[in-house]
Order: C-alpha cells, then sequence, then structure tokens
C-alpha cells in the first residue's frame, strides 16, 4: 500500500512530488541499511504502477519494455549498475515542479547524492570494453522448477530463523523485493485479456510451470524482470518440459518453435544478450528445435561443440547462420572446462552451467557475479608509453621487451587496486536484490550479491592490441637489429609525424611479418607477452569474495575507438585509427590463408583467457550453400578446437554484399554481422567500424 506522503521524510516527499518513485523508496527510511532501502525502493516502484501496458502477444511482457522504468522516471533499476540516473532529467523537473529556495536546494543536494550512488571510479584507461559493468544470468532452472513462490517461504524461512540483526536486516529487504516482483507478475496477468497468457501468468503465482508453454511465460517475465541480460542455456532448462509435453502429445514441434521465436522476438526487441545452446547433456532433439527458431539478430547466441555434436547440430547450426541470424558462435567446451577448473575453481559438478552473459563473457549460469567486462588494458596504448620513456634508453630490444612487461605489471596493479574500489562501491552503494534473490547461493548465505553471496566471485579483465603490441614489437626488434637500417631517432621521428615524409619506412614496416599468418618470428613474441600479461591478471584476486581475475579479448565495437588516442605505432598503424580485433590478426594483414590465420591464433594461452578469447572469421556467403563446403567449415573449426582454440565467431557475408550496404544502407535495414563478441545489423555500426569489418579477410 502506497504510503501516506506526509509521514514520510523530506527527502521521500520531494522525489514523489517529481514522479521518482524508486527514488522516493529509497530515502523512505532515513536511518535503514541500504538492503532495506533498496528492497523499499522496489517495492515503491511497483505499487506506483497503476497498470502495465495492455498484452497483444502470446508472451508477456512483449517488444521494448523496460520492466523497472516504465513511468519516464530519470531513476531506474539497472541489472548492471543497479541505479541508473538521468541527472539533466531530474534537474529539468525540479526547475518546473518545485518551489525555488529550500525545496529546490534540497532537491539539487540529491540529485548529486544520487549520481554519486551511481558513480563508477575507474579511470578511462581502464574502461577498455567495460566500466564496472555486471551481465549475469539467473537460476532459470530453479526459477522454473521450484516457482516463485516458493523464494517467498525461503524468504520467510531466513527471516523466522534469523538471531542477529544482519540477517534479520537481509531477509526483510529481499522480503520486500520479493514482494515488488510478485507485484509486477500480478499486474502483468492483469494487463492480459481473459485466456491462456494470462492464466498462465497468474499460474505463476501459486506454483512452479507445470507445461512448456508455463515455463516459458515465466523465463519471459523473468527475461524482463532482470532488465533483459542473458538467459543461459534454454535448452538445458527447458528442454524437460518441451520433451514431457511432446510425449503427451500436449505441443507440436512447430508450435513450440513459434513460441521460441516470440520470446527470441522480444530478446531482439530489447537488445537481450546471451543465449548458450548445445554441451553435454542436453537434448539435441531441443537444441536443434531452439536453432531453427532463432531468426534474430538477438539473443547474441552460441552453440557448445564437444565430440559428440551430431551433424544434425551441426547442420542446425550453419542453417541458422544461412538465414542471416549471425548465429551461433561457436564455442569449445573441452577449453571452457579445463579453464574453469585450472583458473576459476569451479567444482566438477557445476562445469555444466559454464554458460556466457552480455557479448560473451564466461559465467556460472544461475551461480556467479563475474564482473562483464570489469576493466580492461590496451596492450598498444602501455607500448606507446614505454616507447616513449625508454625506446633511446636502452641498449637492446631484450631490455625494451623487459620494461614493457614491467610497465604491463604496474597498470595491472593500478587497474585492479581500481577495480577493488569499483567493487566496494558497488557493495556500500548498490545493493542488487533482483540477483540476490534468484542467484545462487545468497538466500542460503543471507549474503548480497554485490557483497560476495553468489557461489562464485570474480571479474573479467580484457586484453586489446595484442596484435598490434606483437607486431610493433618484432618491428623494434628489427630496429636493434639492424634489419630496418635506421637508428632509433628515424623511427621516432617518423611516427611523431604519422609517417609523413616516411613513407618508405612505413612501407618497409608493413611488408614485415605479421600476426595472423604462422609466423614464428612474431606469433613468439605475441604468445610471450599475452603469456606475461594473462599470468599477471591471473595472479591478483578481486575485492569481492577473494574471488579470481580472468583475462579475455572482447572488443566487440570498442576496438576502433581504442585506438582513436594512440598516435602511429612501429607496427605502421597510423595515428588514431584502429587496433586489432579481439585476439585476432589487424584487419587484413593475415593474407596465408584461414589455417595459417587459426595456427598463430591457437598458440596464444586460450584455456587461460577464459573470461572468453573471441576470434573473428569472415566467410563468403557461398561456404554455406554447398555441403562440401560446410563439411570444409566444419573440419576448419574442429582443427582450430583441436589446437586449443576457444571460440570462433562467424560473419558470412561476401564483399559485394558489405559495399552494396555502404551505398544503399535503406536496402539492408536487416544485414547483420558479427562484432567482437555479439551480432549487430551493420548499419547501426558507425561508418569506421563499417570499414574496419570490410577489412577483414575473406575466406572460402
Amino acid at each position: 500500500m502506497t504510503p501516506n506522503l506526509n509521514s514520510l521524510p523530506l527527502e521521500a516527499r520531494i522525489l514523489g512530488a517529481l514522479e521518482e518513485p524508486l527514488a522516493a523508496g529509497l530515502y523512505e527510511q532515513r536511518n535503514a541499511s541500504m538492503m532495506q532501502r533498496w528492497g523499499r525502493a522496489l517495492k515503491r516502484y511497483a505499487e506506483s504502477l497503476a497498470a502495465l501496458p495492455a498484452a497483444t502477444a502470446s508472451l508477456y511482457p512483449a517488444g521494448p519494455l523496460q520492466m523497472w522504468n516504465l513511468n519516464g522516471a530519470a531513476t531506474a533499476l539497472n541489472y548492471s549498475n543497479s541505479l541508473d540516473v538521468n541527472g539533466q532529467l531530474l534537474r529539468d523537473k525540479i526547475a518546473q515542479r518545485l518551489r525555488a529556495g529550500r525545496e529546490q536546494n534540497i532537491a539539487h543536494d540529491l540529485v548529486g547524492d544520487l549520481e554519486n550512488m551511481s558513480r563508477n571510479p575507474l579511470a578511462v584507461r581502464y574502461c577498455v570494453g567495460g566500466n564496472g559493468y555486471t551481465h549475469s544470468i539467473l537460476d532459470y532452472q530453479r526459477i522454473v522448477s521450484d516457482g516463485l513462490p516458493e523464494y517467498g517461504r525461503r524468504i520467510d524461512r531466513g527471516l523466522a530463523a534469523a538471531v542477529d540483526p544482519g540477517t534479520r536486516d537481509f531477509f526483510a529487504a529481499t522480503q520486500e523485493a520479493w514482494a515488488a516482483v510478485m507485484l509486477l507478475l500480478t499486474k502483468a496477468a492483469g494487463a492480459c485479456h481473459a485466456g491462456t497468457l494470462r492464466a498462465a501468468l497468474a499460474a505463476q503465482a501459486q506454483r512452479p510451470p507445470g507445461t512448456f508453454y508455463e515455463a516459458l511465460v515465466l523465463i519471459n517475465f523473468m527475461f524482463y524482470i532482470d532488465g533483459c541480460d542473458s538467459i543461459g542455456a534454454l535448452d538445458r532448462y527447458l528442454a524437460p518440459f518441451y520433451l514431457r509435453d511432446l510425449a503427451a502429445s500436449a505441443i507440436t514441434p512447430a508450435a513450440a518453435a513459434e513460441l521460441l521465436a516470440a520470446f527470441f522476438t522480444n530478446c531482439d526487441a530489447n537488445s537481450g544478450w546471451h543465449m548458450i545452446l548445445g554441451g553435454e547433456g542436453v537434448a539435441e532433439e531441443f537444441t536443434i528445435l531452439c536453432l531453427r527458431a532463432l531468426n534474430t539478430r538477438r539473443p547474441n547466441s552460441g552453440l557448445k561443440i564437444t565430440p559428440a555434436t551430431s551433424a544434425a547440430v551441426w547442420e542446425a547450426a550453419f542453417d541458422c547462420l544461412q538465414r542471416g541470424s549471425g548465429n551461433p558462435a561457436f564455442y569449445n567446451d573441452r577449453v571452457y572446462r579445463e579453464g574453469a577448473v585450472a583458473f576459476a575453481q569451479i567444482a566438477t559438478a557445476d562445469l555444466p552451467r559454464i554458460a556466457f552473459g552480455g557479448c560473451t563473457e564466461f559465467m556460472i549460469e544461475g551461480q556467479s557475479n563475474i564482473g562483464s567486462i570489469d576493466a580492461g588494458l590496451n596492450l598498444l596504448r602501455i607500448l606507446e608509453g614505454t616507447i616513449q620513456a625508454e625506446l633511446d634508453a636502452v641498449a637492446t630490444y631484450e631490455q625494451f621487451l623487459d620494461c614493457f612487461k614491467r610497465d604491463i605489471k604496474q597498470q595491472i596493479e593500478i587497474m585492479a587496486a581500481q577495480l577493488d574500489l569499483n567493487q566496494e562501491y558497488k557493495a556500500v552503494y548498490r545493493p542488487q536484490l533482483i540477483r540476490t534473490l534468484f542467484i545462487a547461493d545468497c538466500l542460503d548465505r543471507a549474503l548480497e550479491y554485490n557483497h560476495g553471496g553468489a557461489r562464485y566471485n570474480g571479474g573479467v579483465i580484457n586484453v586489446a592490441g595484442i596484435a598490434n603490441a606483437a607486431n610493433s614489437l618484432l618491428a623494434i626488434q628489427a630496429l636493434f637489429s639492424g634489419v630496418l637500417g635506421i637508428n632509433r631517432a628515424h623511427l621516432r621521428a617518423a611516427l611523431a609525424n604519422d609517417f609523413r615524409g616516411f613513407a618508405e619506412l612505413r612501407r618497409q614496416l608493413l611488408g614485415l611479418p605479421k600476426f595472423g599468418n604462422n609466423a614464428p618470428a612474431v606469433d613468439v613474441i605475441a604468445k610471450e607477452v599475452v603469456d606475461f600479461t594473462f599470468t599477471e591478471i591471473n595472479r591478483h584476486r578481486c575485492r569481492r569474495a577473494h574471488g579470481f581475475l580472468i583475462p579475455a579479448t572482447i572488443l566487440f565495437v570498442t576496438y576502433t575507438g581504442q585506438g582513436c588516442d594512440i598516435d602511429a605505432t612501429p607496427d605502421g598503424r597510423q595515428a588514431g585509427s584502429a587496433i586489432a580485433d579481439s585476439c585476432g590478426p589487424m584487419q587484413g594483414t593475415d593474407i596465408d590463408g584461414p589455417t595459417s590465420m587459426l595456427t598463430s591464433t591457437a598458440q596464444l594461452p586460450q584455456q587461460q583467457g577464459l573470461g572468453t578469447m573471441i576470434l573473428n572469421l569472415r566467410v563468403h556467403a557461398g561456404m554455406l550453400t554447398v555441403p562440401a563446403l560446410r563439411q570444409k567449415l566444419q573440419s576448419l573449426l574442429l582443427s582450430y578446437f583441436e589446437m586449443g582454440g576457444m571460440q570462433v565467431q562467424l560473419t558470412v557475408l561476401d564483399a559485394a554484399q558489405l559495399q552494396d550496404a555502404l551505398q544503399h544502407p535503406e536496402l539492408h535495414e536487416n544485414l547483420i554481422v558479427r562484432i567482437g563478441g555479439y551480432t549487430e545489423y551493420f548499419n547501426r555500426l558507425d561508418d569506421q567500424l563499417k570499414s574496419e569489418v570490410l577489412k577483414r579477410t575473406e575466406y572460402l
């Protein structure tokens, strides 16, 4: 029940007058813990909604919809940062609705307080493809097996058994958060016309789902409750409902595929994140059905490959790619399992839950809080600093390389310290009660998600510029050995002038061996630098539950921006231009064929890069039209995985189609490409990124 405004603290009254129910709830209990304040905030928001938008589809909610900001407020729950604050909108409301003087002064102080709560203390240089982000996956398997009412009973039992104030506070806060979810469920049912959808939603307030349709209705609802983040292994936790209904003739494959397609359309409408399919113990029949139903850009999808992956699954995956969705990417299940044990201490029983959030960051479905992407380093930016400070001071290449490694180590230490500050900030200011409710083992431990309540805690650290750094180091090695035939001052002058007046030297630098061509001279350098960097990252632990830090190479749309503040580099790259995409070669420099490119990349410590080492591979559309070429592509991917490769994602388009899309974007509105970890419409990319996609070597 909405409280009497006159009984509330002044801050809550002011924010209520500004029609900011979530923020008003945060200030309703001045002396309460942040957990209790957030529990009240979620409940007050849910109470403030008179009704949800009317349902018009087979699932509800549907279409683009922010469940935690249906009223267009300036403050809202955010799955990653907990609190979204539109400070300008708040200030505009203050100017329009509050009296000048005391009320406005207090309101402006509140805006500053809210903005401070949502702040991230990471320096920009460590925000490489991530800025303290936290994608995650709810424990959908337990949600559909236990049902939502059981969560309320678990909270009640915890509250009844609590003996210390902190535990009572925890369960009181989660009780209000659970009540908010259930109230939104009731209002969702009320938004539907009488019929199967309304009945299915209403049933979720009483019991676990009993049919495939009810399970998917609940999954869809919880997807919106979680802010449309990642959904994990949909085929693993939904298959039992499908197979049971199929055996009872309660559903047909066609009807199930239609419902799945409706859910995927909702994912796409909200730019929802990752889904993983396949793997050991998953019913391939249902995996294939999911692949056949997937015709959208999102969810950004992957397929686990094991020795037992059948020809039928491979064919369904290639069919899906041929339809133009950009999905799925391919994941080497063996490498992830081995890396999960070695570098994240994941228990054997939980290995089937390996899944991915956001672009493709490693996590354990329903059991983890792994910052993704928490922070990152650009090796080329660090190398630029080493060149400026040390190139003239050292006598040998080996001494220069030691200086570079020293700088990498120092930057990792600074980044890790700032990352700990950010995780502390989240724990103090931004409890995540939805994930505390629905991710193991937060309720069992009576410990909030951002305080380390999840079973597994860690952070993904992005590493950029691998190919550029390796190519540049080879050039510096050639400088010291005399191969280039120039002195250090000449190279520094060329870099300072962005190669203007040094065209011959640039041609010489571009002609040196490049990473991605199975060239030992440069591949050995790449491996040495990445081995060192990854080991230094693994050596650190994060603040949250003393969890692991794991490297990744996930550049999605950021590899163009990551080069904008870096001047010309010894690999021949010009100032401000893009860097290499993820762990692959610099765009257009892999000229020796796909086997050489994959061999070079497989030499990197892939298993250690557990966060995910993305490799983008562009193949001609013709590869999927002929069975023999499909078999050739499958063999190519499997050979990479046998060498230890971790992940491959394909863009299946020819250069002529991409060129035409540049000239006539209106004719290619549904053209989808793979960008460093996820699928995106080509027309949504900026011009520089489109150009970089075109530069990728095309294989047939």
